[in-house]
């Protein structure tokens, strides 16, 4: 058996009967595998289901098959490979080619089923009472939330500062994460846009949280509850829970659409403030939009430089 290589994915290639013959062996000797495969032909594949007394009609049925006593998962993609696992259901690749990015969208699962949690247990009227089962889920559901949401913005500003080819900090502070995503924003001219005020400045009163708690407190320690003076709890507010989850989402979707578009990523649209006021058809919106995003007003700094 021969490794190809077709548009930067990796299969293993059954073009002759040895190839075949090898390929039975192996799944014979139930030998932990799961790999990609494309047949040059396809009675290759089609003696390899008879091998292992699986139907070809039955097969296309569905073109997936899967036995939970033997382990073994063929499916058959319509991009033209087939995946074969001897481990029985298994992811068949990484969500990426980049590990910062992938460690951002892991953890975002995590911290959006928690919010999903919180919330569904937050329209139980049940939660109210004291002695509910409910009730008692906010003390695991508390901590959690706090733990996982900060490393989440530790990954996400990593995997922003890794698509920008920045250096990346070697630290879990995410006071210095944070600042040096906002510097690598400015610098590549991704401010006064969508990623900006949709995504980094609503992260920046947690960031402010964290800066604020007491008695030298250490991100990496949350997990073992080892910061003394912290005393952080999560508010379960049903609107405050909807919209953090808004802004995950909106974080997450930007990073992804970063890695694939690059700087052609709508989130990066830059002159956002100009815009917006541009659309705005009435001198009290205009000046609803200047008191939302005072930052992004130009317009003092560029009366300060002619005076």
């Amino acid at each position: 058996m021969q490794v190809i290589t077709e548009n930067g994915e990796n299969y293993i290639l059954i073009s002759n009967p040895s190839h075949l013959e090898e390929l039975i062996t192996l799944v014979s000797s139930q030998k932990a595998f799961a790999q990609k495969f494309k047949f040059s032909k396809r009675e290759f594949f089609i003696n390899l289901l008879e091998s292992l007394k699986i139907n070809y009609e039955d097969f296309t049925q569905k073109y997936f098959y899967y036995d939970s006593n033997r382990k073994i998962h063929i499916s058959e993609s319509q991009s033209g490979y087939v995946w074969l696992s001897t481990s029985g259901l298994v992811a068949k690749n990484k969500a990426t080619s980049n590990n910062a990015l992938n460690a951002c969208l892991n953890q975002y699962l995590v911290i959006s089923l928690l919010f999903k949690n919180a919330i569904e247990i937050v329209k139980d009227e049940r939660v109210y009472d004291i002695d509910s089962y409910t009730s008692s889920l906010l003390s695991k559901l508390s901590p959690a939330i706090f733990q996982n949401l900060t490393f989440y913005i530790e990954v996400f500003c990593k995997a922003y500062l890794s698509l920008t080819d920045s250096v990346i900090p070697r630290t879990h502070n995410l006071s210095v994460l944070y600042q040096k995503t906002v510097e690598v924003m400015v610098n590549k001219k991704h401010n006064d846009s969508l990623f900006q005020i949709l995504v980094l400045d609503p992260l920046y009163n947690f960031i402010d949280h964290i800066d604020k708690i007491p008695g030298g407190f250490k991100e990496q320690f949350i997990k073992y509850d080892d910061n003394p003076l912290d005393d952080t709890v999560i508010l379960f507010d049903l609107g405050g829970l909807v919209e953090m989850t808004y802004i995950l989402e909106l974080s997450v979707d930007f990073i992804s659409d970063y890695f694939h578009m690059g700087t052609e990523s709508h989130y990066l649209e830059t002159n956002l403030f100009k815009r917006l006021l541009e659309l705005a058809d009435t001198e009290e919106k205009k000046k609803k939009i200047r008191e939302m995003y005072p930052h992004l007003d130009n317009s003092h700094k560029d009366a300060s430089k002619e005076n």
